[in-house]
C-alpha cells in the first residue's frame, strides 16, 4: 500500500514538474502568464478537452488536464471500460516529440517497450521517452482495468487526436501528431 501511495504523490506532483520552469522567472512573468488560470475539479465521468469540461456517456478516454490548461506542457487523460472491451491495442509507434508516462490505475495490462512486453499491474508504471517504440496491450475481452497516461510536452494536437478517439472510437488520419 505505500508504494500505491508513493506512485499517486508523485502522479499529483507532476503538474507542479511541468511548471517549474516558470518558477525562475520574475514574478511579473509569473503572475503575468497564470493570472487567468484557476484550479479546477474533473468528475470521474467528465472530461476536460480544451479547457472545457464535457460530458459523454460513451467515450472511449477522458481528458483531466487538458494541453490549454498547462500552455501545452501536459495532457492527462484516463480510460473507461469502454476502451478495453476487446482484446489488443494499437500498433507500435514512436512519439517523437512528447515523453508518455503510463499509470495502471487497476487491472492488468502488457506494455511493449523497444521489442520486450512488461506485465504490468496496479501500482505499476511505464516511462516511455521520446523516440521510444512502444505500446499498450489489453490482454482480456472487457478488460475492467484503468489507465491514466500522462504526455510531456502536450501540444494541442495531441489532445486533438486523443478527443476524436475518445469520441470516434477509433484513430484519425488526418489529425495525427507530428513524430507519431
Amino acid at each position: 500500500m505505500e508504494r500505491k501511495k508513493f506512485i499517486s504523490a508523485i502522479l499529483l506532483a507532476l503538474p507542479t514538474f511541468s511548471f517549474a520552469d516558470r518558477l525562475f522567472y520574475s514574478d511579473k512573468a509569473v503572475s503575468a502568464s497564470s493570472a487567468n488560470k484557476k484550479g479546477f475539479i474533473v468528475r470521474s465521468d467528465e472530461s476536460r478537452y480544451n479547457g472545457k469540461l464535457t460530458k459523454s456517456k460513451n467515450a472511449f478516454l477522458h481528458c483531466k488536464i487538458s494541453s490549454a490548461d498547462t500552455n501545452e506542457n501536459l495532457f492527462i487523460q484516463s480510460s473507461t471500460p469502454k476502451v478495453f472491451e476487446h482484446k489488443g491495442g494499437p500498433p507500435p509507434h514512436i512519439h517523437g516529440n512528447e515523453d508518455e508516462i503510463i499509470y495502471i490505475v487497476s487491472g492488468e495490462f502488457i506494455v511493449h517497450i523497444e521489442g520486450k512486453d512488461f506485465t504490468v499491474k496496479t501500482g505499476d508504471t511505464a516511462f516511455i521517452p521520446r523516440g521510444t517504440l512502444h505500446t499498450v496491450i489489453n490482454p482480456i475481452e472487457n478488460n475492467p482495468g484503468t489507465l491514466i497516461t500522462l504526455f510531456h510536452p502536450a501540444p494541442k494536437k495531441v489532445e486533438d487526436f486523443f478527443s476524436y478517439i475518445s469520441e470516434h472510437g477509433d484513430v484519425p488520419k488526418d489529425i495525427v501528431p507530428d513524430g507519431w
